[in-house]
């Protein structure tokens, strides 16, 4: 059996993983677009190419994606159409929805939009059919995208983990350890992200911390606008439930309210339950808002700029990496100057942090260990987990 990392051991995203068995089959994990830039002078990669996936007579069995962020599926279009991708069910409808919106500006077109009906899904801990030499089990994680999964692939007999993107700190992050003691156990070899282990190694605000910080917030002010991802489930659940105890109408548009009712409908979760107090934005809501006082979720767009001139007094809430704030992270323009200079900055990352990544390596006790998603794998040798 071989691995090998074709992107993804010196950069944050566009991690691109291949497992050959000994028969030569072959799979992929995750098929990201790298991230943008973050400077003007930064030089943009080529575009990267695998023999076998995305160029020539196509030599993989099946792709396997682990959540629908952009630089871990972007690449969908580039992939050879006879080659299956797999994503958990929940997944590829949020991504659809995504996707639906980018055609609707003409950023996609209707081509690209309906290869994701010959995408493959699977269920959590159901494993996969029909794929060759492998036997793969997904695994929910914690992410700050809904639905992400972590792989067990076991070949050759040899067992693999692959982690994608997770975190311990979400709304579920507490069944991440018990379930792979439970259920992955030991393993041969751990492939694990390591985004934020050059970056404090500070115990990271949980969601739930943040929600009662936000109600903080949204009791003491009447009107609150919040900008934070549309497809980060957890942080739109945080912001709802702190609208719900500080008596705020909690506002949206359709398209996001198109997400939150189905997440709602799939999940049937209390922590996910945005059945009650979600209201689509539309002029007849103006005089409740001012009335009332509301959050309000916005977008670095005119719309939303126009709404929020008629609330001089209001309070910004920026809840999403502040990176995209610097200056000199150029290509995020439209952002900095969407984001009052006055904003309240209230966020947590997606991304586990040092001691969420020793308590996995601890948790499934790999014998080898192969950094992704991260700008300096030489952390890793600094965790020092007990076997």
């Amino acid at each position: 059996m071989k691995i090998i990392i074709h992107r993804g051991t010196h950069q944050i995203g566009g991690c691109i993983t291949e497992i050959r068995s000994n028969n030569g089959n072959r799979i992929a994990i995750d098929i990201g677009e790298n991230l943008p830039p973050t400077h003007s002078e930064a030089k943009e990669e080529k575009e990267i190419i695998v023999d076998g996936l995305n160029k020539g007579k196509s030599k993989f069995n099946a792709v396997l994606v682990t959540h629908y962020h952009g630089d871990h599926i972007g690449l969908y279009r580039k992939i050879n159409k006879d080659i299956p991708i797999y994503i958990g069910e929940i997944s590829l409808n949020i991504f659809k929805m995504l996707q639906n919106r980018l055609l609707s500006v003409n950023k996609i077109s209707e081509e690209d939009y309906k290869l994701l009906d010959k995408f493959h899904t699977f269920k959590n801990k159901e494993i996969i059919d029909e794929i060759k030499d492998f036997k793969v089990i997904p695994y929910m994680a914690d992410h700050s995208a809904f639905d992400a999964h972590m792989y067990l692939i076991e070949c050759d007999g040899k067992r693999i983990l692959h982690t994608g993107d997770f975190r311990i700190h979400g709304q579920r992050g507490k069944a991440v350890i018990p379930m792979l003691k439970r259920y992955v156990k030991k393993v041969d070899v751990l492939i694990c992200e390591g985004t934020t282990l050059t970056r404090t190694r500070e115990q990271p605000m949980t969601e739930y911390e943040l929600q009662l910080e936000a109600t903080k917030i949204f009791k003491n002010n009447k009107y609150n606008f919040v900008m934070c991802s549309s497809t980060n489930i957890d942080r739109i659940a945080a912001i709802h439930k702190a609208s719900i105890s500080a008596h705020k109408m909690f506002i949206c548009d359709n398209y996001q309210k198109d997400i939150l009712k189905y997440v709602t409908t799939v999940t049937r979760s209390y922590l996910y339950n945005f059945s009650k107090n979600v209201y689509d934005y539309d002029k007849n809501l103006d005089s409740k808002m001012q009335k009332y006082g509301f959050v309000m979720l916005v977008r670095a767009n005119s719309s939303s700029n126009n709404i929020m001139k008629n609330y001089p007094n209001s309070k910004f809430i920026y809840s999403q990496w502040d990176g995209y704030l610097n200056p000199e992270f150029t290509n995020y323009k439209r952002i900095q100057e969407f984001v009052p200079k006055n904003h309240i900055y209230l966020h947590t990352s997606g991304h586990a942090d040092f001691n969420a990544i020793k308590k996995v390596c601890e948790a499934v006790k790999p014998d080898i260990i192969i950094p992704i998603h991260g700008e300096k794998p030489e952390v890793f040798y600094k965790l020092r987990f007990k076997k």
